[in-house]
Order: structure tokens, then C-alpha cells, then sequence
């Protein structure tokens, strides 16, 4: 309880240090700012700075850009150019979407971000440099997380691989392998991959992996998902998927949350696609309504969050909005268009302010109590 106070003060100062109202109920919400990006082929990842200050934001061309949080200015930029030359030379190209951004839990001042282009690129703000840090050949990267106490991240893509990563030296601790055939006839043959991997473990997913997500309480739980309908879950002490399973799920985007024993989801589909499960059986707790969404271009979600007072964020393209949904009463408390899709989302202080991006533009919001 102490240690909750004490992180609870933290929040409090830095909100106030960038000018930041901590209010207690939602009831609407507005946009702060926001920045086309066309020019930039679009917004795919969105993170909140750990201080508040500042929010990155990772381009369609392989740019990372930061913008701040109190007036919505540019303050620096990194793009595929400025990383060496030696690792431009190794792949056709590096102007590629960044599909998922994520800061190291303990060392904040470095921001990872995974590339289609099958790179983990590591931004140092303090050397302000660029640097790639793992490359996956052949696979092309969708999403990443890191384990609470930040010493792994996890790896998903194209391959439907599972890699878990050493934090600090950067090294392959871990491959869950896919379950397609070629896997398993490689299984067959022997019991090593092309780059030596173990091959006993097949227990992966079939399809493309979208999402990866550490819970947040957990340190050794992990949750994954993608296009062939179902959230695994994974102990990462363990060589084997877990039998539990969320069967139903269809996940294009970072579309898996957790907080204590509830899961979001977020899926690619026409209706039903917010739903809350329980971690401890599984099951589904409730589905959450979109408004008009099914009669008009349906739902199709990419991506979720749960939030504090029992709120959920969430963004897709079926109506092109980042919609603010009370679980409790299952009623939309607000709803904030853009004219495209939208693929990214994020939020910091509990929920009291995101941000969202897309094809067209990102933007930066707050909650309101009136």
C-alpha cells in the first residue's frame, strides 16, 4: 500500500510538473492537437515518455519522431538514414513501418521499436543516437513488449515465432516456434532450425503474430496473439505453450490488454470486436458496444486499452474513431474521428490522456469530468 501511495505521488508531480489535471471520472473527452501525417505514410505506434513530457511516434517511412506533450511541437526526429551505414547496406530497405514502440521499464531513457523490416532499433535520448540492436531475417516484426521488471522483451511477426530477448545484452534467450508444416517437418528431420533453434517446441501460432503482451502483474506471463483466432498464453519459464487458451479473438494490431484478472481484446472484426475475458478461467465477461458501428462500416479494431474507472480505449478502421467506452454501463463516453484508419493507440495517467494515429493524422487527447 505504501509503494502504491509513493507511485501514485510520482504520477501526481509529474502531471503537474506538465501542467495536467488528474480528474476522477470520465464523462467526455477532446482533442489537444493533432499532425498530418500523409507525407510520413502514416502513423503505426504511438508511446507515452515515462517523465509525461513528451510522446514518440513511429512512422510508414521508418522515422521516429517526438513530439511534446504540453504544446504538440516536434522536439527531435530519427530517421532510417541516420542509423549506420554498414546496417543500411544489409537490407533492401529500411523505410519501413515502425508497427510497435515500447521504453525500457527501468532504463527510460531508451526507447525500442519494432520494424517491418525484421529490426529492433534502440533510440538513446541521452547519446541521441539510433542504432539497431536485433535483426530477424525474414520475418517482418508487428509487435513487442517488455517484462515488468525489464530484463526481456518479446518479439512477434510474420513468422509466427515467439523470440524472447535478453534486455541488456541483446541476445535470443527463447524461440516458441510456429506450428506451421514446414516447422514440423523440420521437427521431424531433427531438432534444430537454419539458425540452430530449438525445434521441440511447436506449440506457436499457425498465422502472422500481431500482439505481444507482458502482464503487467506477472512477470513470466505473456500473452500472444494474430490472424488464426485465438490468445495463447505463455509462461516464459516454460518450453511449452499453456493449455489455457482464448479461442475467438481475430488481432490485426497491439490488441491485447490486461489489468488484474480482466484481458482485452481487440478484433479485426465486423461486430463483437471489444471483449474483457477473465485471466483466471478464460471465459468472456462481457462484449462491449460501439454505437451505429455495426449498421454503418462495422467495427474492426486494431487496437485497446483498459484504463482507469473501468474504461476501455479503443481504435480500428470501421469508423475511423478512438471511442471511450465505460465497461460498467457498456455506454460510449465519447468518440473522436479522424477521416482514415486508425492503427495506434496510447495513454498515460490511467486513461486521462492518449493519443491515436493513423493513415491521415495522430492526435493527442485528455479525459473530461463535465
Amino acid at each position: 500500500m505504501a509503494k502504491r501511495r509513493l507511485e501514485d505521488a510520482i504520477v501526481a508531480s509529474r502531471a503537474l510538473t506538465v501542467g495536467i489535471t488528474l480528474i476522477d471520472n470520465f464523462r467526455s473527452a477532446t482533442s489537444l492537437f493533432s499532425h498530418d501525417v500523409q507525407m510520413n505514410a502514416g502513423v503505426f505506434s504511438l508511446r507515452f515518455s515515462d517523465e509525461l513530457d513528451q510522446i514518440a511516434v513511429g512512422y510508414g517511412d521508418g522515422s521516429i519522431r517526438f513530439f511534446s506533450v504540453t504544446n504538440g511541437k516536434q522536439t527531435n526526429e530519427f530517421l532510417p538514414t541516420s542509423l549506420p551505414k554498414v546496417e543500411r547496406l544489409r537490407r533492401l530497405s529500411m523505410e519501413l513501418p515502425i508497427m510497435s514502440l515500447k521504453w525500457h521499464p527501468l532504463a527510460t531513457n531508451r526507447l525500442y521499436a519494432a520494424c517491418v523490416d525484421g529490426t529492433v532499433r534502440q533510440v538513446d535520448k541521452e547519446k541521441n543516437e539510433l542504432s539497431v540492436i536485433a535483426y530477424e531475417p525474414d520475418n517482418e516484426l508487428t509487435s513487442m513488449d517488455f517484462s515488468p521488471e525489464g530484463k526481456r522483451f518479446v518479439t512477434v511477426g510474420k513468422d509466427a515465432h515467439i523470440r524472447i530477448y535478453d534486455s541488456e545484452r541483446c541476445l535470443l534467450l527463447h524461440k516458441y516456434n510456429n506450428q506451421r508444416n514446414d516447422t514440423q517437418l523440420a521437427q521431424i528431420r531433427g531438432t534444430r532450425d537454419r539458425s540452430g533453434d530449438d525445434l521441440t517446441c511447436t506449440t506457436g501460432h499457425y498465422y502472422r503474430a500481431f500482439a505481444c503482451k507482458f502482464h503487467p502483474d506477472h512477470k513470466d506471463i505473456l500473452f500472444t496473439a494474430g490472424w488464426d483466432n485465438v490468445v495463447k498464453l505463455w509462461d516464459t519459464r516454460q518450453k511449452e505453450a499453456m493449455p489455457e487458451a482464448i479461442v475467438g479473438p481475430h488481432i490485426c494490431g497491439e490488441g491485447i490488454d490486461a489489468r488484474g484478472n480482466e484481458i482485452l481484446t481487440a478484433s479485426w472484426t465486423r461486430r463483437d470486436s471489444l471483449q474483457i475475458w477473465d485471466f483466471r478461467t478464460m471465459g468472456l465477461l462481457t462484449t462491449l458496444n460501439v454505437p451505429n458501428a455495426a449498421d454503418d462500416k462495422g467495427e474492426f479494431m486494431y487496437s485497446a486499452q483498459l484504463c482507469d474507472n473501468r474504461t476501455v480505449l479503443a481504435t480500428g478502421s470501421g469508423t475511423c474513431a478512438c471511442h471511450v467506452i465505460n465497461i460498467d454501463t457498456n455506454q460510449e463516453i465519447a468518440r473522436l474521428p479522424l477521416s482514415k484508419a486508425i492503427y495506434s493507440l496510447d495513454s498515460m495517467l490511467g486513461g486521462r490522456v492518449f493519443a491515436f494515429g493513423g493513415l491521415d493524422k495522430f492526435s493527442l487527447a485528455h479525459m473530461k469530468d463535465s
